[in-house]
């Protein structure tokens, strides 16, 4: 629903323009409220482009940008607090449309004169926090990485880890294009060009496609499971049982101040072409997936390697909805479209398949019936149970004022698991022009969550491009974790991967 309310005024006192659009949903809400409370920074999908040994001068990128931003309406969308209309005193969380961006506020370029380390420059990217309160500025910004990378790093708000796919998509298609953008609007001022918005309706929220309803006997079932399993079952029985952090988490009143924001760490494995391909082959063999397999390595390489007396081990994979919604929104869409699939296994059978702290040996009958289990179950939930998608539904809880947003048992979901994030495989345009532009690595990492509300267990953020390596990124909050252990398990899973296939 859009409306004519209008006019904010940003930090350095200039007035900017900008239209409410409409009301933001609870996905929203919930990934704003997190960034603004320090709670979770922010996502990135990193891409390598090549074309026969040429660069991506600045003329070329922003060129290119400019196209992109006048083909995703979601670039120009930020979030504003307006006056609560129910109740005096509070404030709702309105999606706003900026009519123009400055190139400076979202365009940084960057030189590495060794090679370029991408651990390291997601880690910077992800410790660096958007000034959400300047509402002239965007809620996004490309990093452009010795001439060869782009660095898209996003709000959560603004989409999910798909959403940085898009991205690369139209990037890559307005790279290629022959044609000039005659509609896009350019002007020059002070080194800054202005880039008009083209007026574009807003793309639906995903609720706008569920005709399910939200089931308050899975929110109890779910509620009550986790009660009486944490309650009975000491700590130390499960993953990531050394975990050192507070327990304390913010408020809408009493946000975290910028110097204990959380902090993250990452570590990337790499895991080559050849060794992807055949990795792929055998799972398709095999009947399973290859987040399936991931899953299941990493429950291998825990409960042998790292945590030998744990019994119980969490983990969640992110589930794009976007299949299931009643009208399937496209991948070259931005949009927050992602669930979770919980989880809770005993231990004992992944600790059969692998001898202690011996990750050169491991029973690849076993582990192959592990990783198809694991897929049907997955499956069922998605398309069966409808587990998936109630709990994407239960985020509308989160609908409303900001300031009657909990976080009160966030941690009692998630602490102590893991989550798998794959975006699977890069693809372009179908339609894109032959201009030669090609992307040859791609990579996602997402800022950790506040340990006390989040998995402060590893993230895996898996991302590929066709025929090419497999990056994962592990990420984890700063000093909850020891980064020995992360890259003790990032070595066994290669070295796992690499004795099955």
């Amino acid at each position: 629903m859009a409306t004519e309310r209008e006019v904010g005024t940003s930090a350095n006192d200039q007035h900017t323009q900008f239209e409410l659009i409409r009301r933001a949903g609870p996905l929203e809400l919930l990934t704003h409220l997190y960034h603004d409370l320090g709670i979770q920074s922010n996502i990135l999908v990193c891409a390598e482009y090549s074309k026969h040994g040429q660069y991506l001068t600045k003329p070329r990128v922003l060129e290119a940008l400019a196209k992109v931003i006048n083909d995703q309406p979601a670039l120009s969308i930020i979030g504003v607090n307006q006056p609560s209309e129910t109740k005096e005193g509070s404030h709702r969380l309105w999606e706003a449309k900026l009519p123009s961006l400055r190139v400076q506020d979202c365009v940084e370029f960057t030189s590495y004169e060794s090679d370029v380390d991408l651990a390291q420059i997601f880690e910077n990217a992800h410790n660096q926090w958007f000034d959400t309160k300047d509402t002239s500025k965007p809620w996004w910004k490309v990093l452009v990485v010795s001439n060869r990378y782009i660095v898209f790093i996003y709000h959560h708000s603004t989409g999910d880890g798909l959403s940085g796919y898009a991205f690369h998509r139209s990037f890559l298609a307005a790279l290629n294009a022959d044609e000039q953008a005659a509609e896009v609007s350019m002007s020059m001022a002070d080194n800054t060009f202005v880039i008009q918005q083209r007026a574009k309706s807003p793309t639906p929220s995903p609720f706008d496609y569920i005709d399910d309803k939200l089931s308050w006997a899975h929110v109890i079932y779910g509620f009550l499971f986790w009660v009486i399993l944490r309650f009975f079952v000491n700590q130390k029985y499960f993953l990531f049982s050394d975990a050192v952090f507070s327990k304390d988490y913010p408020t809408p009143v009493n946000p975290f101040s910028p110097e204990i924001k959380t902090r993250t760490r990452v570590q990337i494995l790499r895991i080559e072409g050849g060794t992807m391909t055949r990795c792929l082959s055998e799972c398709r063999k095999h009947n399973t997936s290859f987040t399936a397999l991931l899953h299941t390595l990493i429950q291998v390489t825990l409960a042998v390697d790292i945590y030998p007396k744990a019994i119980f081990g969490f983990s969640r994979i992110a589930v794009n909805l976007r299949p299931l919604l009643k009208v399937d929104p496209g991948r070259d869409v931005f949009a927050n479209a992602v669930s979770a699939y919980h989880r809770v296994q005993t231990l004992g059978r992944y600790r059969a398949c692998a001898k202690k702290r011996s990750p050169l040996s491991i029973d690849a009958p076993r582990v192959w019936e592990l990783a198809k289990a694991y897929k049907q179950h997955l499956t069922h939930a998605m398309y069966k149970s409808g587990t998936v998608m109630q709990d994407f539904l239960v985020c509308k809880l989160f609908e409303g004022d900001i300031e009657d947003v909990s976080f009160y048992g966030h941690g009692l979901y998630q602490n102590n698991s893991f989550l798998i994030s794959n975006l699977g495989v890069f693809e372009p345009r179908e339609d894109m022009a032959d201009g030669g532009w090609s992307i040859k690595d791609i990579g996602f990492s997402a800022g950790t969550i506040r340990a006390a509300l989040g998995d402060f267990g590893i993230v895996f953020e898996v991302a590929s491009v066709k025929g090419a390596d497999c990056l994962i990124s592990a990420t984890y909050e700063q000093g909850v974790l020891k980064d020995e252990m992360v890259k003790e398990v990032l070595v066994a899973l290669l070295a796992r991967i690499k004795l099955l296939v």
